[in-house]
């Protein structure tokens, strides 16, 4: 056990790695002037936000790398903490409460990548201040955000999870810059979810088993300030990108589908710099019709390059010599 024997004031930063500590003793409401506090790759089992009573200046708490397996609630109802970043990675937990975070209203940072999360219980989650939240890797197979109060929320990971739709509520969440989905298990997505959303940057639905990306009702959906889109490895064969009002859209990756054939996406999209098209069973036409988008290299195909054969039955060669791979 680690204690803090007496008040101390002049102690701002802590860092304590490779503890054999269950939980964070209450003798650290003695740290009265800490700002930065690291428990990394030890032993705590649970976490609860009370001892730290005491500590009006603490900013940044790590604990990542434990074998975290509950958050704790606190009883002090009054308790307001003024962390701005919460690292919680590499722990245990199945699940978290929103109670857990109503100390934490200035919370700007939260990563609970690596855990075994299948569910947020408790109240809704609020943090009126949080810009970023990270649930990469952890078990998630439905996630509901219709009630979460975070208003300044920019960025939203929810790579590799276990989700078959996105978020319920995802709608509430207009202030998003980037919204990344990789790596679960969506089947459809329809973008009008994400209509008029003038902040959104990113848009990331790769890896995952989508055979339909549409656009419900009538008419085209603007999304002003997109720039990327992936959507590799699928199960695509045919999107609507004349519905699709993006008029910054720089970069466009479709990798690892099954797309024959493609629009002139250059003319579609006039910003548009970057096309990822690799691994797509292309028919020679359509690689012959914009052979010098492939030339420009704004458009990227099967080629032989690097000595690798084509696997599709045909082949095209450039003027330059390359050869592009394609099917008849």
């Amino acid at each position: 056990m680690i204690t803090v024997a007496a008040p101390n004031y002049q102690l701002i930063s802590l860092e304590i790695k490779h503890a054999s500590l269950a939980r964070i003793s209450d003798t650290f409401r003695n740290l009265r002037g800490i700002q930065f506090l690291i428990l990394e790759i030890g032993a705590l089992e649970t976490l609860s936000l009370d001892p730290f009573v005491n500590s009006p200046q603490l900013l940044s708490l790590g604990c990542s790398v434990n074998r975290i397996s509950q958050l704790i609630p606190s009883r002090n109802a009054s308790l307001i903490l003024p962390i701005t970043d919460l690292m919680l990675a590499y722990n245990l937990l199945e699940s978290i409460s929103g109670d857990f975070f109503r100390p934490l209203r200035m919370l700007q940072y939260v990563t609970l990548d690596s855990n075994r999360i299948q569910c947020i219980e408790g109240s809704p989650i609020s943090l009126p201040q949080v810009r970023y939240i990270s649930l990469v890797r952890n078990q998630l197979s439905q996630l509901d955000v219709s009630e979460w109060h975070v208003p300044r929320l920019i960025e939203i990971y929810l790579e590799s999870n276990n989700l078959t739709r996105v978020p319920a509520g995802i709608e509430r969440l207009p202030n998003l810059t980037t919204l990344v989905l990789q790596n679960n298990l969506l089947k459809v997505v329809d973008l009008r979810r994400f209509d008029g959303w003038t902040k959104l940057i990113k848009i990331d639905l790769s890896g995952n088993r989508l055979r339909n990306v549409v656009v419900s009702g009538t008419g085209r959906i603007s999304l002003p300030n997109v720039v990327m889109v992936h959507l590799s490895n699928n199960q695509l064969t045919q999107l609507e990108y004349a519905r699709w009002d993006f008029p910054q859209l720089t970069t466009l990756t479709i990798a690892l589908n099954e797309f024959q054939r493609l629009p002139d996406l250059f003319q579609i999209f006039p910003k548009l710099k970057r096309v990822i098209a690799l691994h797509n069973p292309l028919h020679c036409s359509t690689v012959r019709q914009w052979e010098q988008y492939i030339v420009d290299f704004k458009l990227s195909v099967d080629t032989t390059a690097f000595g690798m054969p084509c696997i599709t039955n045909a082949m095209l060669k450039l003027p330059s010599g390359r050869e592009l791979c394609c099917v008849e």
